[in-house]
């Protein structure tokens, strides 16, 4: 094997995963980076329509996205359990075969998208403010989906592997074109959200034509040796694992996207104070969300090597290292919430409605941080059964059940969806923490 990064099975555990790990939190703050600079900018010259539309709009491409994330950690989860176990040379079929198939679900999700785009928004009750440059934001990012999805892919392939620097170089790459392309179709040209929407999906293209060709130079056993046939058993096991993460991601996503719904329900500055909260908790759970990605790594390298106290050690490493973040942001957002939403918009009503909705929602990010990893534990040996249960329990027994009683039967308005999101990080948590004290976690249901 072309050893790219840090050794996982072996050695320090806490150093080497911090090695590992650094390259994943830049690579997921610059993509929080960019994309609180989307909003910035739509914020400072589209007003609070633009903010609205993105904000709208976005819960709608994270939706499609989820698909490939849940599919991407199945293939990290492969990968790093392919690598421990010494079968690398396995990885290019792999890739291969995910390529084929996923493509072509990427386009018949951006025809779906385009067809039912009107629909679909006016369901979300998008104020009458934002609707046009909703249309066109959602549309022009859907253009993006295949290139995202098969980024994604190579992505996890490449992380389960071991090599988290390949992501961030391209990362660095291409949030530069994002904030230049922003600045001149959104601030020069004036094209709003929908200027925002090129830039992404255009970085979004060069991200995706990019890491094939650099993952191939710098990994050996990426190199494809003669016909790489279709891989059924690789991709079967990989939807084994990863259509549960992926109806997780999705119904996660679906319970925000009808909590937007009643979001809007308030007007255009609670749907803009609300796209401008959900872009800072991106924000505050980075850290973890990138710890997640290293303990699934940590996990399959290590369970393919039959090491699982190695991999429970792996978990309590990553939340010592992701809390202090999420703590900080939850500490400014309750004693300077105004300061932070001043970040995105000068408009005073936005940051009168979003002041308290952002203090009722920041103890999630808190305790986000602690679930994201032990779901990373939960991923990286195989058992997204459990983080489904997670998300099918907290999404909308919890999140979306509390939005909706809180905010109109007892009356609390805006602020009240805000109260809810605490409550479903917390019961993920006890799920979790259930099972991990169980020790049924150990049994490993990949088998590569």
């Amino acid at each position: 094997m072309n050893q790219r990064g840090p050794d996982l099975i072996r050695g320090k555990l806490w150093k080497s995963m911090l090695v590992f790990s650094i390259p994943l939190v830049a690579s997921n703050l610059l993509q929080a980076l960019y994309n609180i600079v989307d909003m910035i900018i739509v914020g400072r010259f589209a007003g609070s329509a633009g903010l609205s539309a993105v904000s709208v709009g976005g819960q709608v491409t994270m939706v499609v996205l989820c698909i490939v994330m849940g599919i991407a950690n199945a293939a990290s989860v492969l990968a790093s359990q392919l690598v421990g176990a010494g079968r690398q040379g396995e990885l290019p079929r792999l890739m291969r075969t995910m390529e084929r198939v996923f493509a072509a679900v990427a386009v018949g999700l951006t025809v779906l998208a385009w067809i039912f785009t009107r629909p679909l928004l006016t369901a979300l009750h998008t104020p009458p403010e934002a609707y046009s440059q909703a249309v066109v934001y959602l549309r022009v990012c859907m253009l993006g989906t295949v290139f995202v999805y098969l980024y994604n892919l190579m992505n996890g392939v490449l992380r389960g592997a071991g090599d988290s620097r390949t992501p961030l170089l391209l990362v660095v790459v291409t949030s530069v074109v994002n904030l230049v392309l922003d600045l001149l179709l959104v601030g020069v040209f004036r094209l709003g959200a929908g200027g925002a929407a090129a830039a992404t999906a255009f970085s979004q293209l060069l991200s995706c034509v990019l890491i094939f060709p650099i993952a191939r130079r710098r990994h050996e056993f990426m190199r494809p040796r003669g016909k790489l046939d279709f891989d059924r058993e690789k991709l079967l096991l990989l939807l084994k694992i990863g259509l549960p993460q992926s109806v997780q991601f999705t119904l996660t996503e679906l319970s925000f996207l009808l909590i937007a719904g009643i979001v809007n329900l308030f007007g255009v500055y609670a749907s803009a104070a609300a796209g401008a909260v959900a872009r800072l908790g991106s924000f505050a759970v980075l850290a973890s969300k990138a710890m997640m990605g290293g303990i699934i790594t940590v996990t399959g390298q290590n369970i393919g090597a039959g090491q699982p106290r190695r991999a429970l050690q792996g978990m309590g490493i990553g939340i010592l290292y992701a809390l202090p973040i999420s703590l900080v942001f939850y500490i400014l957002s309750l004693v300077r919430p105004e300061m932070m939403l001043s970040l995105f918009t000068s408009e005073a009503p936005v940051i009168e409605v979003g002041a308290p909705y952002l203090k009722a929602l920041a103890l999630s990010f808190v305790l986000e941080s602690v679930m994201f990893c032990m779901m990373g534990l939960l991923t990286g040996a195989g058992h997204t059964l459990v983080t489904l249960s997670c998300a099918m329990v907290s999404a909308f027994i919890v999140r979306y059940s509390l939005a909706r009683i809180f905010s109109t039967v007892l009356g609390m308005g805006f602020v009240g969806v805000g109260w809810a999101y605490p409550f479903a990080p917390a019961a993920s948590l006890i799920i979790c923490t259930a099972f991990i004290l169980s020790g049924k976690w150990k049994t490993n249901r990949v088998r590569v």
